[in-house]
């Protein structure tokens, strides 16, 4: 966001990475730029980071479900998005998490839309993964997945 009055003009970044360590970086820079041209800037605010667990039994269950419910393997990929599990995460660091939904285009903007298809997929997936946990054994890292 940018504001400009007679006066000042103020920016407001908003700066997001899968790291930390790397949204902190990358603030520190534009604090650093903004000292270079006799301005200040000030860090408020973070939005913590969430680190891929590529090994994630829930990750693995998941794609497996994907598999057996659309036939085909599911597209895993990881966004600089900021989630609300890099928030979750932070407070609760061994929970085991993921993130999928609808097909959103144009996301945060005028024109932001929704695949109307893809809520429904989503959907479907949703109750076939915790069928599968609600269907595994006590204790089990990575539950069975029963047959459709």
């Amino acid at each position: 966001m940018v504001a400009i009055t007679a006066d000042e003009a103020a920016c407001n970044f908003m700066v997001r990475s899968l790291l930390d360590s790397g949204s902190d970086a990358l603030a520190d820079e534009i604090v650093s730029l903004f000292a270079l041209s006799a301005t200040t800037a000030a860090k408020t605010g973070h939005y913590p980071g969430w680190e891929p667990r590529p090994g994630s039994p829930l990750l693995a269950l998941c794609r497996s479900v994907f598999q057996r419910e659309f036939g085909h393997e599911s597209k895993v990929q990881v966004i600089h998005a900021g989630l609300e599990c890099g928030l979750i995460g932070a407070r609760y660091p061994e929970l085991d998490m993921l993130s999928f939904g609808p097909t959103i285009r144009g996301a945060h903007a005028p024109g932001e839309r929704v695949e109307i298809a893809s809520v429904g997929h989503a959907w479907r997936l949703l109750t076939a993964i915790l069928a599968a946990i609600a269907a595994a054994p006590a204790g089990a890292a990575v539950p069975a997945i029963p047959p459709r």
